[in-house]
């Protein structure tokens, strides 16, 4: 498990206890049957990912991060706007019978624009600022053109980004206007950072942080049983851990190695309150099978149900132990390496110098056609123990963004 879980967990606690339904209001988007695809909503997610930390990958369930990275080359190196390039399927509802997604995203990219230096499109500009003048405040891009909104098959979700370099560090800002928290929380969070780290190597710089913004987070109405079942999977998790810890001198003694003394007292109280010496602990099971339930049986229920579902939800004393969980391993990062959990990390090939000649981790079998994983990628995520510590889920994506 990594930091980047403790932060998706925060936010979706956040949502489930303070966050608007709009199950009153007509929504766009539906499910594949036509239902109406409710949400409740945050305003403002914000989270900081620093690279030195590690890779911020989400080891709560698996996630695709091959596509993801092969789909953000797909939009600033490739700077296609044709799916047909692209060796996933995630575009394929969006576009046209010719495979375009019409002005969106890679169009977007390849339009060129006159400099003072010269002319060129956004990522060659990006490039030659890293290079050229570092030390500028203007290396940002922007892909929410209005005058070509009518011509997009799907508006940017992720449109804005700002690049800002601090000595031998470059660091990102990235603006999102819209989340599916469940299908995609991680999804942009990975693509950017391999992206960082990718314009960091050309540029004879290190990456460092990744700062994401989302201005409407929000978690659709047939995926709160998913994210009640990870949210108490997990807390069942580290209190299992906390009560191994808790018997053995020996692991207590390893885990508060290399702590402060106000972590290592703080530990010790976490460890106390978890395995609840002085009361009686929570059960997790009957919970986490009720939401399982639901997930099997998700389109037999309202969007008022889910709702009214989140609600009890919140008021149970697993959620409250739950989120006391979350809040601790986000005030305590060394509690991390004290339950053993390790950051993954992305290897990139050290011999790639040019932007445009880092190669996808995807390609296309020509026997079979399908997508594989690429033996030429030049990308490797190490330490991505998802099989060990996350839960596997198959949720349903509503039809439109």
């Amino acid at each position: 498990m990594a930091r980047v879980d403790w932060e998706f967990l925060l936010r979706t606690d956040n949502m489930l206890k303070k966050g608007y339904w709009d199950t009153n209001d007509t929504v766009r988007t539906k499910w594949e049957d036509g239902t109406p695809a409710h949400t409740v909503k945050g305003f403002s997610a914000y989270n900081l990912y620093d690279m030195r930390e590690g890779f911020p990958i989400s080891t709560l369930r698996k996630i695709n991060g091959d596509a993801a990275i092969d789909e953000v080359q797909w939009i600033w190196q490739l700077k296609s706007n044709n799916v047909k390039d692209l060796h996933s399927h995630i575009w394929d509802q969006w576009a046209d019978e010719n495979g375009s997604i019409g002005k969106a995203y890679g169009w977007q990219v390849a339009q060129k624009s006159k400099y003072s230096w010269g002319e060129a499109d956004q990522t060659d500009m990006v490039l030659h600022e890293l290079k050229f003048n570092p030390a500028s405040r203007r290396i940002l891009t922007e892909l929410f053109k209005h005058e070509d909104l009518h011509a997009m098959r799907l508006e940017p979700c992720v449109h804005g980004m700002q690049l800002d370099v601090a000595g031998d560090t470059l660091n990102m800002f990235l603006n999102q206007r819209s989340n599916d928290t469940l299908a995609a929380g991680n999804w942009n969070v990975v693509q950017y950072s391999a992206l960082l780290h990718m314009l960091a190597q050309v540029s004879g710089l290190k990456p460092g942080v990744l700062a994401h913004e989302i201005v409407n987070p929000h978690i659709y109405d047939r995926h709160v049983p998913f994210i009640v079942d990870i949210t108490l999977s997990r807390a069942k998790k580290i209190e299992e851990l906390a009560g191994e810890i808790f018997r053995s001198g020996t692991k207590m003694c390893n885990a508060i190695y290399n702590m402060t003394d106000e972590e290592e007292s703080a530990f010790k109280l976490f460890i106390n309150q978890l395995v609840d010496r002085f009361g009686h602990p929570v059960s997790y099971k009957d919970l986490i099978k009720q939401a399982q339930d639901l997930e099997l049986e998700n389109d037999k229920h309202d969007a008022t149900f889910y709702e009214n579902y989140a609600k009890e939800f919140v008021e149970t004393p697993q959620f409250k132990k739950a989120e006391y969980i979350v809040e601790t391993m986000i005030k305590y990062p060394e509690f991390e390496k004290a339950f053993n959990f390790c950051s993954p990390k992305l290897i990139l090939d050290p011999s790639v110098t040019n932007f445009y000649d880092f190669k996808s981790p995807l390609t296309t079998d020509k026997e079979t056609g399908k997508f594989v994983p690429s033996e030429d990628s030049s990308f490797k995520v190490e330490d991505y123990n998802w099989k060990e510590e996350g839960i596997k889920l198959q949720c349903a994506v509503p039809v439109a963004e």
